[in-house]
């Protein structure tokens, strides 16, 4: 029979080795099935499946739950953690929660009925994540441009969660930022920033920028529009798959770009971690 104060945490990455260990510093037990390869503390038990469901009350999924709709995401899993009927029923009679859900309920009816909770729909989860998102997307723009962030010419193409923090981020760097926007408000917010605004629409004008960067989830960057920008510009494409970038094209065009899908995991796993961890523990308080 679960305990209540057991959490078991299946699948993930970095941030869920990251999240383990914080939880079990919290003080619950805490155990990780498809960590077989991971390096974790003693505080926190490796288990299978089987145990993991029974004895805990709560589970935590990863983000995504699942990137090919077969199986858990789990890179850290000596064998695959299928994502089926069975896990469905094993899973049952439990709180479960999970980031981006949206593909594992429509490869696995049976996990609707389970009322799976979806910590990467709220708001606050959101808007901590973009934090983590900006710094990372600075430090791949520091990586890979070969001058400085002083000085150079950024284009951020949408001012949403992602690209509210990448703004003022860069313009305290000393970068010259153009940021695009829809809306007459959000444009009067880019200016009071001290940067420039042009409407979405008019991304196919072009411009002598030094970095590009996407955080818009559409394919705003087109071939047309790609087209518009220097060769050798670097262009670090933020949003969600498959994203908003013509890879082939800006290849062909000789645009410096590339993915920068789940930066968090990549550059902040210990902060992406804590974040999941703030929301999951407010989402158990309702």
């Amino acid at each position: 029979m679960f305990e209540r104060n057991n959490i078991g945490i299946i699948g993930g990455d970095q941030r869920q080795l990251a999240l383990a260990e914080s939880i079990a510093g919290d003080g619950y037990k805490v155990f990780a099935c498809g960590f077989e390869n991971a390096d974790l503390t003693e505080n926190v038990q490796k288990a299978n499946l089987h145990r993991t469901v029974s004895v805990c009350s709560t589970l935590l999924l990863p983000l995504p739950v699942t990137i090919d709709g077969e199986t858990v995401k789990a890179e850290y899993a000596e064998h695959p953690i299928l994502l089926n009927q069975k896990f469905a029923e094993k899973i049952q009679n439990h709180r479960v929660f999970g980031g981006v859900t949206e593909r594992a309920l429509s490869m696995c009816p049976r996990l609707a009925d389970l009322k799976l909770q979806n910590y990467y729909s709220r708001e606050d989860f959101a808007l901590r994540n973009a934090v983590v998102t900006a710094e990372g997307a600075l430090q791949y723009a520091m990586q890979e441009f070969p001058g400085t962030i002083c000085g150079s010419k950024c284009l951020v193409a949408g001012f949403g969660r992602i690209g509210s923090q990448l703004v003022p981020r860069l313009r305290a760097l000393g970068a010259d930022v153009t940021a695009t926007t829809r809306k007459p408000q959000t444009a009067a917010r880019i200016e009071a920033l001290g940067c420039h605004f042009v409407p979405t629409d008019r991304l196919g004008d072009g411009g002598n920028y030094d970095i590009l960067f996407n955080t818009v989830p559409a394919m705003l960057f087109t071939s047309d529009v790609l087209a518009a920008y220097p060769h050798g510009t670097l262009l670090i494409d933020l949003s969600s798959a498959p994203g908003g970038v013509d890879m082939a094209a800006a290849k062909k065009l000789g645009i410096a770009a590339m993915h920068a899908f789940s930066l968090p995991a990549k550059v902040a796993p210990r902060a992406a971690g804590e974040i999941i961890k703030r929301t999951v523990y407010e989402m158990m308080k309702e």
